[in-house]
């Protein structure tokens, strides 16, 4: 579960890409073990489709959706609607979140990805740690960020997220520490 996918399985897994978050496919009662047996607490659909799953399916404190149309640039307020929900979702005591789409390609990665960004954490070193973990994602996609959403998430974020609570759950899963401002 926690391995690198190959492409045969890649659509089954859960991805860490810190202690806290995780990024994947659709949330669908056919992954719920997979949520479950992680330790999953919370859900952020952030896909076109809406959630199937409800809080009492499993041990999961809040189940979310924040639609983000794929491929076209995320509207600033969908950007930091969604930041807003991840970051409260993730101050809760031991949460872990699972953010999804439907493939976990390009919104799960990049909403991931812009609230590492909004975090204090480099975009490139945000980048490789999802990417290291869910190698077919694209973080960052560029048909859903532009520069000026990008920095004003940035921006946004220094205001809004830091310092951070719960500064371990932007970790690596692998046990390693991030220097955040």
């Amino acid at each position: 579960m926690e391995g690198k996918a190959t492409p045969f399985d890649v659509r089954r897994i859960v991805f860490p890409v810190s202690r806290s978050i995780w990024l994947g496919p659709f949330a669908s009662p056919q992954r719920l073990s997979t949520l479950v047996a992680a330790g999953i607490t919370h859900i952020l659909n952030v896909g076109e489709a809406p959630s199937v799953l409800a809080a009492n399916d499993g041990p999961f404190r809040e189940i979310a959706w924040h639609p983000i149309v794929d491929l076209e640039r995320m509207p600033d307020e969908s950007a930091i609607n969604c930041l807003l929900k991840l970051h409260g979702m993730l101050c809760e005591r031991e949460a872990r979140v699972y953010v999804h789409c439907i493939a976990g390609l390009n919104r799960s990665p990049t909403i991931v990805w812009l609230y590492m960004v909004a975090c204090g954490i480099d975009p490139d070193a945000a980048k490789r740690m999802i990417t290291r973990q869910a190698q077919d994602a694209v973080p960052g996609h560029a048909r859903l960020v532009d520069t000026k959403l990008i920095e004003r998430i940035r921006g946004f974020g220094i205001g809004a997220f830091l310092p951070h609570p719960r500064l371990d759950a932007l970790d690596p899963p692998d046990g390693d520490k991030l220097a955040l401002p």
